[in-house]
């Protein structure tokens, strides 16, 4: 009579034991931004990326206060880009996402980041990309395929759907458009040939030259759709010397970013929607601004997320155009 009891009780915490797997399994898929990669550790940045990072969210916590307690979970992105997704959360909440690059030169670089609960790579916003390709993701994995998050610079995140026998896909994370298949292979062929070994480029004095910042508050702008209200496209651009002081000095007035042919890489022309200034270096607190400052713009948020770039990337790219000129 024991032993059918104790047998009841081992059979019941074996249930148990299995119910909790399956229901810690759910929340870590549903919380993870690549939903088919492994949980994130350590192992997967190596520590200068890992001590870059949290030097940039010490900068952002000087202004929303949630990055200093926030934990940052790091997701690579490849092959050959050489960058890191930087989910930070709190308590499971996430709070802001940051992407680092190494350059060419072996510099560590907050290429973009955004701020709030919206993911750059939303496992949510690719379930309703791939419905409307008649797709699942279950089927997808189930027949053997694979979805990775990739980065393309300057600002291009994108979903690659790869199946046995058959062509890649390629999703915007931003947005869950379908992106030109050819110019996309054509830049992994690229990124393949001229990437070098990780190693090689993350040399530990690297750290050593990185300055402490902190950031000013994100300033808004108006909010708009450049496809809906089009009398931009009448306007000439803005000269590059004047952006900086009319972004500024002139919150009120609504500006577009286009990069023409290259809006591929942005999922634009997209609205600007606010700006914040990092400042590094000693810091003048009667002028801030004689300080060094790099601003980084805020791009879209209407009907994706919203990215924070430096305006030294955007300058390179594209213009900046009055909205209603």
């Amino acid at each position: 009579m024991k032993s059918d009891v104790a047998l009841k009780q081992s059979r019941i915490q074996k249930c148990i034991y299995v119910f909790l797997s399956v229901m810690l399994g759910f929340a870590a898929f549903s919380f993870w931004p690549t939903a088919y990669a492994a949980a994130p550790t350590s192992n997967l940045a190596p520590a200068a990326v890992e001590q870059y990072a949290e030097q940039q969210a010490q900068a952002l916590g000087t202004s929303n206060i949630d990055w200093l307690a926030a934990r940052l979970d790091y997701y690579p992105l490849g092959p050959g880009t050489h960058g890191w997704y930087v989910q930070a959360s709190i308590q499971n909440k996430r709070i802001g996402y940051m992407i680092i690059s190494v350059t060419s030169d072996g510099q560590l670089t907050l290429t973009e980041y955004g701020q709030g609960e919206q993911a750059l790579y939303d496992n949510e916003l690719l379930g309703q990309a791939l419905e409307r390709l008649h797709l699942k993701q279950t089927t997808v994995l189930a027949a053997g395929g694979e979805i990775t998050a990739r980065y393309a610079p300057p600002l291009l995140a994108y979903w690659k759907l790869e199946r046995p026998n058959q062509e890649a896909l390629y999703l915007d994370a931003a947005n869950g458009d379908l992106l030109p298949a050819n110019t996309l292979q054509r830049l992994e062929r690229d990124a393949h040939v001229q990437s070098g070994g990780l190693a090689e480029l993350l040399k530990p004095q690297v750290m050593s030259t990185v300055k402490p910042g902190r950031t000013s508050t994100v300033h808004k702008h108006p909010a708009f759709d450049p496809s809906i209200q089009l009398a931009w496209l009448t306007s000439e651009p803005l000269q590059p010397a004047h952006i900086q002081r009319w972004l500024q000095y002139n919150q009120r007035e609504a500006l577009v970013f286009s990069a023409g042919e290259r809006n591929l890489f942005y999922g634009g022309p997209l609205p600007v929607s606010g700006h914040q200034l990092w400042h590094t270096g000693d810091i003048n607190a009667m002028d801030p601004e004689e300080s060094d400052s790099v601003l980084y713009v805020a791009l879209g948020g209407i009907y994706s997320v919203q990215r924070f770039v430096s305006l030294h990337t955007l300058w390179n790219d594209g213009h900046f155009y009055i909205l209603n000129p």
